[in-house]
């Protein structure tokens, strides 16, 4: 896949999309903050306290997302407005959002993504097995939401089989260490949608990165990225992850300043 441009960058994904042309994208997939202050003294900060594995958790253990208070709804809907612009006709918005509590994301995410020209399309389930935090009913599930631009036929499943898809997707889930990203996404369940709605070459763009694994699946499938994202750590460790990817290592071999062995060969 040598060739194919993988760009994640540090900034705001509003000021940013602004000054991109109309029409420009071919896929915009993305995992935005859901508004509830995850790992910011919630239950997954101190689930090992909750669990009464330990008296106390560190407060250093939190890793709070930037914009993830009550700012975030009216930034993810204006990202909508712009995503709305950028995306060529028939061609698809995927956006992660929660399944359950706090508060009904899911059902706002629903309808801000139903605004013209972009046209809500289906919600899929995202299984990710086991139990998962919460209480009475756990949270093991979470939606991908998806919409198209009107103005053309959905792009679905670029080779022309016509191949259809259930929509629940059972992809184990990321437990995250604590240098991880608090919020990680499987690369698999990426790849998922951009064998669906791209063709090679195309560009995705994730206005929220976070440790890029949309990058990655990009760098591993032959699509060209472009992706956004406010924090300076995240940015450095998804930039890491493409390269990894990009040289065939392990992101921990490319940190530690090993060779790959494509490297070696040539």
């Amino acid at each position: 896949m040598a060739g194919v441009t993988v760009d994640l960058r540090l900034g705001d994904c509003l000021e940013i999309m602004k000054t991109l042309p109309d029409g420009c994208v071919d896929l915009v997939l993305t995992d935005p903050p859901y508004g509830h202050n995850n790992n910011n003294n919630d239950l997954a900060h101190r689930r090992e306290a909750a669990l009464g594995l330990r008296d106390s958790v560190p407060d250093e253990w939190a890793r709070p997302i930037l914009n993830d208070g009550p700012e975030a709804n009216e930034i993810v809907r204006a990202m909508f407005r712009e995503a709305n612009r950028l995306l060529k006709p028939g061609h698809c918005c995927c956006c992660c959002c929660c399944g359950g509590g706090p508060t009904p994301t899911f059902a706002r995410v629903a309808q801000w993504m139903d605004i013209p020209p972009l046209s809500f399309f289906h919600a899929i389930v995202w299984d990710k097995g086991g139990l998962g935090l919460g209480w009475r009913y756990r949270r093991n599930y979470e939606f991908v939401m998806v919409a198209h631009r009107v103005g053309g036929k959905l792009l679905w499943n670029w080779d022309g089989s016509g191949v259809e898809t259930a929509n629940v997707i059972r992809i184990g889930k990321i437990l995250p260490q604590s240098d991880d990203h608090p919020t990680p996404k499987p690369v698999a369940l990426i790849e998922h949608f951009l064998r669906l709605h791209t063709a090679p070459g195309d560009i995705v763009l994730d206005p929220f990165a976070g440790s890029g694994p949309t990058g990655v699946a990009c760098a591993k499938m032959g699509r060209r990225f472009l992706g956004f994202e406010l924090d300076q750590k995240w940015v450095d460790l998804g930039n890491d992850r493409i390269k990894a990817q990009e040289k065939g290592m392990d992101v921990d071999e490319l940190r530690a300043g090993q060779t790959s062995l494509l490297e070696l060969i040539e």
